[in-house]
């Protein structure tokens, strides 16, 4: 057993507004619909998330074990798709506190610092931790320039330069194969780069040089991820179709809130990585016909058992609008039993360990919720490891697009991120937007009398 896929509490026998085994066969039909556009989309060539499984490894191993050993300190700078699956990734991979193992604990292999946001405060103490000499500089965009990550690269790419003579061994690249600012630097440069192919969307990207390059340097089994997201694909996708089915009957519901729930903290950065998945790829003004149609639910992250002393209360006696989806870990790694040593009264936590306790909570809150009459799933790991956050990953990389192309919106897209952008070039006086920025002075006007 690896993976399973848990509706218990999403049926009509033990909730209201479940599914009878008549929906749960109409609804499975339903992401069929959308299973079968997403293969015609794949054989096209257009989308092309699915074929990296096809991919070699080897090319990034080679570059990584080379750099095994030379650096303390690896930066990854990058931003949405180019960094939230690596942190998922490594929060679930790598051990808690990793960056204050000493050189040695950690194998050789460098600490992690991921410099996504222009926030310089941030840049600043990534900056103060690492020396440049002894640092590694990962630059992660496909078009080559995105804005905030080609600003925080030249940030850091001063502060090596000023220490580095020659700093071209310092840096990889990962971008387009062609085009965009980072490639033909790259190439001009002569600095190690690799390519994201052309049909990978960044949230998608994952798979891809924009994390395996990453998790290969740190050491982690990037073999054994692609192995477990293949496993999914080759074998299991009627479990694509089963989460896909539920979620879409709670959507047609009128359901607005997809809360996904782990129950460890090693899931928490997947968590966030499910929210940019999920938002922007089925968060839609119009669908493919040119119809306004507003599509989408909010996701939402919570972490247990941690957030039952927080959000809970709301899950339970708040509007009925939300779906769950639990994350369990059958076999949590590190596991502490617990001894009694506060109150004779806790005598019912003797022989009981941390990961019992957790499991437990989260059966506790199941139930609460199924008597609350809020509708669950539950995805069940018996271990936390390369080939299952591999699997997971792709288990819900397949779940999203068929869920969006069922509804008849592209998943691939993101057209409502752009406007932002082009006002923030119209402010830093890009060449080209210069009607945004009229647009802006027009638009952006406040009156002093609201603001106290």
């Amino acid at each position: 057993m690896h993976i399973k896929i848990d509706i218990n509490f999403a049926i009509e026998k033990n909730v209201e507004f479940g599914l009878n085994s008549v929906e749960i066969d109409k609804y499975k039909d339903k992401a069929k619909i959308g299973y079968q556009k997403l293969l015609e989309i794949i054989e096209k060539g257009d989308v092309g998330f699915p074929k990296l499984l096809e991919q070699t490894c080897e090319d990034i191993t080679v570059y990584a074990k080379r750099k095994v050993g030379k650096f303390n300190d690896l930066i990854v700078i990058g931003i949405g798709g180019s960094s939230l699956g690596l942190e998922a990734i490594l929060n679930a991979l790598l051990p808690y506190g990793y960056n204050s193992l000493t050189f040695s604990e950690r194998g050789g292999f460098p600490r992690i610092w991921i410099a996504d946001n222009v926030d310089p405060y941030k840049i600043k103490w990534i900056m103060k931790h690492c020396h440049p000499s002894d640092t590694l500089l990962c630059v992660v965009s496909k078009s080559g320039g995105t804005v905030e990550t080609i600003s925080n690269f030249n940030v850091f790419y001063k502060w090596l330069s000023e220490e580095v003579a020659d700093p071209k061994d310092n840096i990889v690249v990962i971008t387009d194969p062609d085009k965009g600012l980072l490639r033909k630097w790259s190439n001009k440069c002569k600095i190690s780069s690799f390519s994201i192919p052309k049909n990978i969307g960044g949230r998608f990207s994952v798979f891809s040089p924009v994390g395996l390059v990453p998790a290969s340097i740190l050491g982690l089994e990037i073999e054994r991820m692609v192995e477990g997201a293949k496993d999914f694909v080759v074998n299991n996708i009627e479990q694509a179709l089963l989460l896909s089915a539920i979620y879409i009957f709670y959507i047609e519901s009128g359901y607005k809130i997809n809360v996904l729930m782990p129950y460890t903290s090693r899931l928490s950065k997947f968590a966030d990585w499910y929210c940019q998945l999920w938002a922007e790829s089925l968060g839609k003004r119009y669908d493919v016909d040119g119809n306004e149609v507003f599509f989408g639910t909010t996701p939402l992250k919570s972490v247990g058992a941690i957030d039952q002393h927080s959000l809970i209360q709301l899950f339970k006696e708040g509007p009925k609008d939300k779906v769950f989806t639990f994350i369990e870990v059958l076999s949590h790694d590190g596991d502490k039993e617990i001894v009694t040593v506060v109150d004779n009264d806790m005598d019912y936590l003797k022989g009981k360990s941390l990961g019992e306790l957790l499991n437990y909570e989260l059966y506790a809150t199941e139930l609460a919720l199924k008597n609350a009459n809020r509708p669950s799933v539950k995805i069940i790991i018996d271990i936390l490891d390369e080939y299952r956050i591999g699997y997971l990953m792709m288990l819900f990389m397949y779940v999203v697009p068929i869920i969006g192309l069922y509804f008849n919106i592209n998943p691939f897209d993101q057209p409502g991120v752009e406007e932002g952008k082009n006002y923030a070039y119209g402010l830093l006086g890009r060449k080209g937007y210069e009607g945004y920025f009229k647009n802006f002075e027009q638009g952006y006007l406040k009156l002093d009398e609201y603001i106290i």
